[in-house]
């Protein structure tokens, strides 16, 4: 079977996501209709700003070494697109033509990540009335025992589990500690469906901001901490920075903005990450003691 370029003009669109990219001036060469939903054709528009909404070049974005590509190594990510509220699983690869060099990207859907917590959760009241499945009942059981219920993300049982476990022997190690600020003030002036709203907003601004092997915890009413592992202290600032910016976007449109106070430690050795903990958190209360204008 011969496959001519009609059979592709009706194989490609079918496809999750197909893209090509020029990879020296990131100019849309090809893209299907998953990629393209516009009315417009996003072929020939760069890419960072027609497929991320981004001003300038994605800092997510894999870089790719000369050696691997000469393997045809396949490289994968993980990405969340605010604007769909959605997680898309990302594989490029480049490949030269005529001497030139093209990225070929696919993507599929995985799935809104802050919704599992709570989907879990409701699942598992369904499948133990039913009685059915029991190995799936046992995984939302352990999916339970390790996550926060309201906000999806992990809770202070893994936390604890964690310190004592994967982050034990840590080389180096960089901590966000975040306060959701008034609280109190908001359950009581707006109920608390209103105080649940700000914090799963911050769990998700943190969740979605902190990219591959940083882990967040809710530890507290109101406390959350990231854990970035084997990261620099510029990435751990830059980590900071994408959860205030998330925040900002998260916050438009509704009537309460979120407020945090947000402290950081990082060490370059294998320092005890409690005590990195511990120094992050005094570095938070003096950021809200400036926001609240204490001396």
């Amino acid at each position: 079977m011969e496959l001519n370029m009609e059979f592709w003009n009706a194989f490609l669109p079918c496809i999750e996501g197909i893209y090509i990219i020029d990879e020296e001036t990131k100019e849309i060469c090809y893209a299907n209709d998953f990629i393209n939903q516009s009315e417009e054709s996003i072929v020939g528009q760069l890419c960072y700003q027609a497929m991320a909404g981004r001003s300038e070049r994605c800092d997510f974005c894999p870089s790719i070494r000369e050696e691997e590509l000469e393997n045809g190594s396949v490289y994968s990510w993980e990405f969340y697109d605010r604007r769909s509220k959605q997680w898309y699983k990302i594989k490029n690869r480049l490949v030269t033509i005529d001497g030139r060099l093209y990225r070929l990207g696919n993507v599929n859907v995985v799935g809104d990540m802050m919704e599992l917590g709570r989907d879990a959760i409701k699942e598992m009241a369904v499948m133990q009335h039913l009685a059915c499945d029991r190995d799936k009942i046992g995984k939302i059981l352990e999916f339970e025992s390790s996550h926060d219920k309201l906000t999806g993300v992990y809770n202070r049982n893994q936390y604890i589990a964690d310190l004592e476990g994967q982050f034990r022997n840590v080389q180096c190690a960089g901590i966000l500690f975040f306060d959701l600020n008034n609280l109190k003030e908001v359950n009581d002036n707006y109920f608390h469906s209103e105080g649940d709203r700000l914090l799963c907003r911050l769990a998700e601004a943190i969740f979605t901001s902190a990219g591959r092997g940083k882990r967040c915890y809710r530890i507290g009413g109101d406390e959350f901490i990231l854990i970035a592992p084997n990261c620099t202290k510029r990435e751990l600032e830059l980590c900071r920075k994408r959860v205030l910016s998330a925040l900002k976007e998260l916050d438009q449109g509704e009537l309460i903005p979120c407020s945090v106070a947000v402290g950081s430690a990082w060490s370059p050795s294998g320092k005890d990450l409690e005590s990195l903990v511990t120094e992050a958190d005094r570095c938070m209360y003096a950021n809200k003691k400036a926001m609240k204008g204490v001396k």
